[in-house]
C-alpha cells in the first residue's frame, strides 16, 4: 500500500469522527434555527461581532474570523441588513467597512445563546465521560500545535 493512502481502518476512523461531528453540529444548528430563525451564518456573524469586536468589527476582520471570502460575507450581510440584524457603515479613515450589530441583532443573539448552549449540552456534552473529555482536549491541543507524534496509545 502507498504510504500516502489510508487503509480501511484509517478511513473508518476518519468517517466515524467526521460523521459524528457533522451529526452533532447539524442537530445543534437545527434546534437553533427552529427556535430562533437564525441560520448558522447569522449566529456566527452576530456572535463574532459581540465577542470579538464588542459589537462591531471591520468587514475584513469578520470575514477572516469566519474563514469566509469577502464576497460570501458581503452577500450574507446584505441579507442580515434587510432583517435589521446588522448595519454597515464606511470607515472615514480608509476604504474599509465597519459591521455593527443592531439592537435587534443583539436581542436575537441573546435569545439564541441559551438554545445553542442547551443543544450542545444535550447532543454532545451530556454524552461524554470524564475520560472522553480528557481525550478530546488532548486531541484539540495536539491539533492546534500541529504535533505529529504518534498517539495511537491514549495513555
Amino acid at each position: 500500500m502507498d504510504k500516502n493512502e489510508l487503509n480501511a481502518e484509517e478511513m473508518r476512523i476518519w468517517h466515524t469522527w467526521k460523521g459524528s461531528f457533522q451529526s452533532i453540529f447539524g442537530r445543534v444548528i437545527k434546534e437553533m434555527s427552529e427556535h430562533t430563525g437564525l441560520s448558522e451564518g447569522d449566529y456566527g456573524v452576530l456572535d463574532r461581532l459581540d465577542l470579538l469586536g464588542d459589537g462591531s468589527l471591520r468587514q475584513q476582520e469578520l470575514a477572516d474570523s469566519m474563514g469566509w471570502d469577502k464576497s460570501r460575507l458581503s452577500h450574507h450581510l446584505t441579507r442580515m441588513e434587510k432583517r435589521e440584524l446588522v448595519m454597515r457603515k464606511p470607515l472615514d479613515t480608509d476604504r474599509g467597512v465597519q459591521v455593527i450589530i443592531t439592537s435587534a441583532g443583539k436581542a436575537a443573539l441573546d435569545e439564541a445563546r441559551p438554545v445553542v448552549s442547551q443543544a450542545i449540552r444535550t447532543h454532545f456534552l451530556d454524552r461524554l465521560t470524564d475520560q472522553d473529555i480528557e481525550l478530546i482536549m488532548k486531541l484539540g491541543e495536539r491539533s492546534k500545535t500541529g504535533s505529529s507524534g504518534s498517539c495511537k496509545d491514549p495513555q
